[in-house]
């Protein structure tokens, strides 16, 4: 009898056994496919009562162990969105991350997430908008830092792509403007836009992104090819310029807005601008101003760059051009410096024996 008695609990015992490891094999399988595990399913159709009595105790035992280990997750968990979004269902992690979005404490996760979500499913509108509201709530600057560089080269991976714009570029455009609010002297960004404006015929605002660019030693040479092909208005098909000597360099007389300026001819400046001194002598030309950051022998200095309705060198003329304000308080000869970004538009030649400034157009 005892014998009995006890292959009857090692029976039981094994039965419940296995049906607690094959429950837990089912739940494990319902997590994930994401199947409801309200009615777990029972085990006692699995056990035979010819002992009830000592049934009811091992039953009472299995269905702790079961209520503990089928416990209903939260409606939300990380984890839960990670494997949705692993798995490819992304409408399943969209619903969940769209019930965070009001949570103070989760919503700049939710938002990222919702980026990664949308750019898997190449809703790159969405993507991007999901990103920047991400930026606006993120206080870890090295995440926000992290996502900018992600955005950048998403928009620059969508701009090679011109058959999803259909040449309707405005909201790529918007977009980088939109990043440049985080990153203003960003040369790679102003580059960009400088190209995409190119492309459009935009060559005031392509001339201004350009100007931004080529301060930037990164990408300074490519930011000059893009003002070299930029032409000013009746350009004559070859000018010769007269030049001042001034010790080892020249001079070169101009007019900006009908007013005299003479500016120094430098050959190794990204920028022409005009001195402090010059522009305190005529303030009306400080107009349309932008911020820019030029870096000087000196280092960095914050000026601005405005808009000028013409320049004149000789008989070629330049009309909505943009120069610089440069920090140049101490210039007495001169009133500023003609840069590449004039020089480079043309083929010239310094004749030093003539002291003249030939310039030809480039070839486009």
């Amino acid at each position: 009898m005892l014998n009995f008695k006890t292959l009857l609990i090692t029976a039981i015992a094994f039965a419940l056994g296995f049906a607690l490891s094959e429950y837990r094999n089912i739940a494990s399988i319902q997590a994930q496919l994401g199947l409801n595990k309200s009615s777990p399913i029972s085990s006692t159709n699995l056990l035979e009562k010819s002992n009830e009595a000592e049934l009811d105790a091992a039953k009472s035992a299995l269905s702790n162990s079961i209520a503990a280990d089928t416990k209903v997750p939260d409606a939300f968990s990380w984890p839960q969105v990670n494997q949705l979004i692993a798995s490819e269902r992304y409408t399943d992690a969209i619903q969940l991350l769209e019930t965070r979005m009001g949570n103070p404490k989760d919503a700049a996760r939710a938002w990222l997430l919702l980026s990664a979500v949308y750019k898997k499913q190449g809703y790159a509108i969405a993507a991007v908008d999901a990103w920047f509201r991400y930026l606006k709530l993120e206080a870890d600057p090295q995440k926000c830092e992290q996502a900018l560089n992600d955005i950048e080269q998403y928009l620059v991976q969508l701009k090679a792509n011109p058959a999803l714009f259909n040449d309707d570029y405005s909201w790529l455009i918007a977009q980088f403007e939109e990043l440049l609010k985080y990153r203003a002297n960003d040369g790679e960004l102003h580059l960009e836009l400088a190209t995409l404006l190119m492309g459009l015929k935009d060559e005031y605002q392509a001339q201004y992104h350009a100007l931004m660019a080529v301060n930037d030693p990164l990408v300074q040479k490519r930011a000059e090819a893009i003002l070299a092909k930029l032409n000013g208005e009746d350009t004559p098909a070859e000018s010769v310029i007269p030049l001042v000597r001034y010790g080892n360099q020249y001079l070169v007389n101009t007019h900006i807005e009908g007013y005299p300026a003479r500016l120094l001819l430098d050959t190794g400046a990204s920028l022409s601008g005009l001195s402090t001194n010059y522009t305190a002598k005529y303030p009306a030309l400080l107009k349309a101003t932008k911020p820019i950051r030029l870096n000087t022998a000196s280092g960095a200095r914050d000026s601005v760059l405005f808009t000028v309705n013409q320049v004149s060198i000789g008989k070629v003329v330049f009309n909505q051009h943009i120069l610089a304000q440069l920090p140049m308080d101490d210039s007495i000869e001169f009133d500023g410096l003609l840069g590449v970004d004039i020089l480079g538009r043309f083929d010239f030649v310094i004749d030093q024996n003539t002291a003249t400034l030939k310039l030809k157009p480039r070839k486009q």
